[in-house]
This record gives C-alpha cells, structure tokens and sequence, in this order.
C-alpha cells in the first residue's frame, strides 16, 4: 500500500506541515499517556496517593480522583511529572514505574506505525496517524536518552530523564 500524495514534493507540503501542526497539538496527550504509563503502576505498588502533572502547574486544571491528583495544561506540553512515594520501594518496583511511562509511549509508537503501514487510510486520516506516531515517538525518545531535561520551576537543575533514572537504580551503588 502506497500513499497517493508525494510528501516531498510541492504537492506533499501542506500535508507535511499539517503533520508538524497535529504533532504539537496532540503533544499534551501524549505526554499525558507517557505520565500515565508511570502512574498505574504506581497505583499498583505504593498505598499512598500519587501525583501526575501535563505542563506547567502554574496555568493548569486541578483535580483529584481517588488517589490520584493531576494537573493539565497546555502550556510546555512535553513536560509531565508522576510524583509517588518512592522512599518505600525497592529497585524492581522502581524499574516497573519508570519504564511504565516509557512502554507506554512505545507501544502508542508501534501500534499506530503498525496501523500507518498496514492500512490504506485516506491521505487525513494517515496526517493525524503520522502526528501521532511522531508525538509518542519524540517523548519515548526524549524520555530514554540518560540526560538531565531542561530545567523549570519544579526542577531548577533540569528533571532527570527516564532513562538516567533507571541508571540510577541500576547502577551498584545504589544497593
């Protein structure tokens, strides 16, 4: 199956650039995934309440359900917190947690690729697929790189990655 539009082309272009436009807009929703993917297991394995945040708390929807609070909003939409009582766990429910948030971004990554190559679907259609798939696929890979993130107001010296926090729970030094 082949797309009928050539991206690369002048005719390709609005379609590309519509792409870019629906990776930004669906951006918030797949941060909020990613956070989820960290959360549930939370859920599972802490007894006391835990938190998840899309964007800037500054600008942002509040609310409480059961023991979870969250907090939404568009403004910086790639970055997402999961707050959990982590000074209770050992490293292995620790592993879990952390890379909750990452299998969840790769799985929306390949199921939806999955569905773009398997599938003929209207050129629209296949945009909002392609918008997605990248929006996942950006935050599994800015999550797995081991690095400090840009620093905001709830992490002056930068978040640390998924990735650099399973190296430190990896790493022996820790035990």
């Amino acid at each position: 199956m082949q797309s009928s539009i050539n991206y690369l082309s002048l005719e390709g272009l609005p379609w590309v650039l519509a792409a870019w436009l629906g990776m930004f807009l669906f951006r918030p929703f797949a941060t909020f995934l990613h956070e989820l993917g960290h959360t549930i297991p939370a859920l599972i394995l802490t007894r006391k309440e835990v938190y998840i945040r899309v964007g800037q708390s500054e600008s942002s929807w509040k609310g409480k359900c059961g023991k979870v609070f969250w907090e939404f909003s568009f403004v910086n939409s790639k970055e997402g917190f999961s707050g959990y009582d982590k000074t209770t766990l050992k490293k292995l429910p620790l592993f879990i947690i952390i890379t909750g948030g990452l299998f969840s971004s790769l799985l929306n990554s390949y199921i939806t690729g999955w569905h773009i190559f398997r599938s003929d679907f209207s050129v629209e259609i296949e945009i909002i697929l392609v918008s997605w798939f990248c929006a996942n696929s950006l935050i599994f890979i800015r999550a797995i790189i081991p690095l400090r993130l840009r620093p905001t107001t709830a992490f002056p010296e930068g978040p640390p990655s998924d990735g650099l926090e399973l190296i430190k729970i990896l790493s022996p030094k820790n035990d």
